[in-house]
């Protein structure tokens, strides 16, 4: 009976608001939001068990992980609410039920949950990432427990209070029943209108919406004035309005399987997590918008192909192909649009982290964009029809690439990405005899902030951001249209985290290649002497400059740039200077850095600084190899919460940006460790999903704070430093801190707050 009961009450929403009693919902799901999903979310959570939602529960734990950079063969998707449609399809797919008995003592996710604080001795080594052992068997967990206590949930933290676990054991010997009712779709108007725009039946109108689709497949889409509901587009095998059947396929570009189905809102039921939470406005403004740019201009389909070679792979996987007919003009001004939330797709991609992808980007950099005007393949339809057939993909050869031909599909890529990067240098000396100028860059159109972005990377996790965040980095991203297209496909449409190691491989390698074409582009705005050596300074080591003067040498290295520098060597500082006062629109820059601009620091002289950041200040953007050797002790990721009692707290990001003599290699990054080099960016808000660290320090003892940062010069020095800020996992304030910084993130960053993940946090 339980078992039916499960497969009954999988499908209820754990985050519908009902006006009716439901104790599910009311009881159990705020604690499992509060206590469990910092963990267990996403697919990185320990087991697979993951607790946004009841289905979640329903469904279990599993044995096998999913980020596995060494499988031989791909494995079959596990993913939440797609994969399953049934606790019969979870329990097929090698899920284990958590909920064994009403009985507690016999109940192996009631056994689970920890009821002692612990102590200092108690805390395990291991951190929760490299700790997820999966029981299935109650009498062995039982044993385990009786050894070691401290291994219950939440995993090396305080226990859940006494009133929660008796709730819970409550709730499980009724034999856990789910949500009873869900809360009436109240966007309707919206959904009809949006649903009725992408299932127009002319070829145009399809071709547009699956363009659409497999840009916004990961989107949490949500209509204005109503961010409590969010929706999932997906494509169903049956009408919207008759109820959605979700096609599950491997990847967004993969035939649906039948020659009729519908692009439909599907409500996403589940708590937020601030690591996949990717928030995409839908309103008028943006439908007209999407109107204007794809179908104002009279184009038509030349492509005429059958159902069955649209979606071959051979074509699926290179967007430059399938989507030829669309305006180059208007697919890049759609991603421009929407570049904050792009390049989030590949940054959080259809994954929780990437430490393959992530490990082949610095820990901070800005990104810009060429203009449509003067992007290659908006100007030149030759130069277009050239180049797609020289943008070849990993995705080409899907997910069960042969070891033995990794090899030789790796050389097959790189001779068509080198094709491609010789016939771009040559048609910008075509287009561009004089180089670019300020012009050439995009600005937003005077009004969109997306035209400047930084990326943060935290070890194996990344975090966009709008403007130029954080002192003058080491590098920059130029992205021109054909090189925003393949980050989105090479890393979120074609990429598989459930491929085997080929598969896992040719996708990071080609990162690497897309990182130096982007960086190449950059150079291309500074002055031709300046070139070479800012490039060796990013690719340090002997293999390194082997590679990029031997295999990957400048092109058009010598070609001009109409922008004037006064001083070559200074060459970065000044483009920067002259992109913040001669190109961009103070609405589309946003507010100066007045925290970290150190080199920067003479474009924030008439920015207005508060007391808290002045402090502050004094600790960010100093190398340690000058003395700052408290950056070198810190984690990758940590929050400050300020609290004042005359005033609201606030809370401020300490980034760790770790510097490289390069990033050249998949392996041995810790071989390349630059910590001479690493600095400190301190921006207010939050700024990253997986915190490593919280301090905690009172508004007056802000100053102390900041002489005994300054003053470490030893491990423990910042031991005693820890101890007097720091908030240990064992720490009785641990939760109260933890729920302030949740809370005041859901209230300053309303669009893009979610629970916050502790699976990185510092095992103290």
């Amino acid at each position: 009976m339980m078992f039916k009961k499960f497969v009954v009450s999988v499908f209820f929403s754990a985050f519908s608001f009902s006006s009716v009693a439901n104790e599910y919902l009311e009881k159990i799901q705020p604690i499992f939001d509060n206590r469990c999903i910092a963990c267990h979310s996403c697919l990185n959570g320990p087991c697979q068990l993951n607790l946004q939602n009841y289905e979640g529960f329903a469904r279990g734990a599993h044995h096998q992980n999913v980020y596995d950079g060494t499988r031989l063969n791909s494995v079959h998707p596990t993913r939440p609410s797609i994969d399953g449609k049934s606790v019969l399809d979870w329990r097929n797919l090698g899920f284990h039920d958590l909920n064994t008995s009403k009985k507690l003592d016999e109940n192996l996710f009631y056994q689970f949950i920890g009821e002692k604080p612990l102590e200092k001795k108690d805390i395990p080594f291991k951190t929760v990432k490299e700790s997820a052992f999966c029981l299935d068997d109650l009498d062995r967990t039982k044993i385990l427990f009786s050894l070691n206590d401290s291994l219950k949930m939440p995993y090396a933290l305080p226990p859940i209070n006494a009133e929660e676990k008796k709730t819970i054991g409550s709730w499980l010997e009724k034999g856990a029943p789910g949500p009873t009712s869900l809360n009436p779709i109240v966007d309707k108007k919206q959904i009809l209108k949006w649903e009725n725009f992408f299932n127009q039946k002319d070829e145009r109108h399809k071709l547009v919406s699956r363009y659409l689709y497999e840009h916004l497949f990961l989107a949490h889409i949500y209509f204005t004035n109503n961010q409590k509901n969010y929706y999932r587009l997906v494509r169903s095998r049956t009408q919207c309005l008759n109820g959605i059947d979700e096609i599950n396929t491997r990847r967004p570009n993969d035939p649906p399987g039948g020659k009729t189905f519908y692009y439909c809102l599907k409500p996403y039921q589940a708590t937020i997590v601030a690591k996949t939470h990717l928030p995409f406005e839908f309103n008028d403004n943006v439908l007209k918008r999407l109107n204007d740019l794809f179908f104002k201009s009279q184009w038509k389909i030349t492509t005429h192909k059958t159902y069955e070679e649209k979606y071959q792979q051979i074509h699926a996987e290179n967007p430059f192909h399938v989507f030829s007919d669309i305006p180059v003009k208007a697919r890049y001004q759609f991603l421009l649009d929407n570049a904050h939330f792009i390049v989030s797709t590949f940054i959080k991609g259809p994954v929780c982290n990437g430490s393959m992808a992530v490990n082949s980007i610095q820990e901070q950099f800005f990104v810009m964009f060429i203009d449509p005007k003067s992007d290659n393949m908006v100007r030149s339809k030759e130069f277009e029809n050239k180049a797609k057939e020289l943008l070849i993909l990993p995705g080409h050869w899907g997910s069960d690439i042969k070891l033995t031909e990794t090899l030789s599909l790796n050389k097959t890529i790189i001779k068509h990405r080198e094709g491609y990067r010789n016939l771009r240098a040559d048609w910008m000396v075509k287009l561009f005899p004089e180089g670019y100028d300020l012009n050439d860059l995009w600005d937003g159109e005077g009004h969109n902030d997306n035209a400047l972005l930084t990326v943060f990377r935290h070890d194996d996790n990344a975090k966009v951001t709008k403007g130029f965040k954080g002192d003058l980095p080491k590098t920059f991203f130029f992205l021109d249209y054909a090189l925003l297209e393949r980050l989105v496909y090479n890393l979120v449409v074609n990429f598989d985290v459930y491929g085997n190691i080929s598969h896992q491989m040719l996708t990071r390698i080609y990162m690497d290649l897309i990182r130096m074409e982007a960086e190449e582009i950059f150079l291309s705005f500074l002055p031709p002497e300046s070139r070479t050596t800012l490039r060796q300074d990013w690719y340090r080591g002997f293999l390194s400059q082997a590679m990029i003067d031997y295999i990957y040498p400048l092109t058009a290295k010598d070609h001009p740039t109409k922008i004037k520098y006064q001083i070559p060597k200074l060459a970065k500082f000044e483009f920067v200077k002259k992109v913040l006062r001669e190109r961009i629109h103070p609405n589309v820059r946003g507010n100066h850095d007045v925290i970290n601009w150190k080199t920067l620091s003479s474009l924030t002289l008439n920015e207005s600084i508060s007391d808290e950041e002045k402090v502050l200040r004094d600790l960010s953007s100093i190398e340690a190899q000058n003395g700052f050797e408290f950056v070198n002790y810190l984690p990758e990721t940590s929050y400050l919460l300020v609290q004042n009692q005359n005033k609201e707290s606030s809370v401020y990001t300490f980034i760790k940006n770790r510097e490289h003599d390069n990033i050249s290699w998949i392996l041995g990054e810790s071989l390349r460790f630059n910590e001479k080099e690493d600095r400190l960016t301190i921006l207010p808000g939050f700024f990253s999903y997986y915190p490593n660290q919280f301090f905690v320090v009172q508004a007056h003892e802000l100053k102390l704070f900041r002489k005994m940062a300054l003053g470490v010069d030893s491990k423990s020095d910042y031991e005693s430093f820890l101890k007097k800020f720091g908030v240990s996992r064992i720490s009785p304030q641990f939760w109260t801190v933890f729920d302030e910084l949740n809370l005041m993130y859901k209230k300053y960053h309303i669009q893009e707050a979610g629970v916050l993940d502790l699976t990185r946090y510092e095992m103290h």
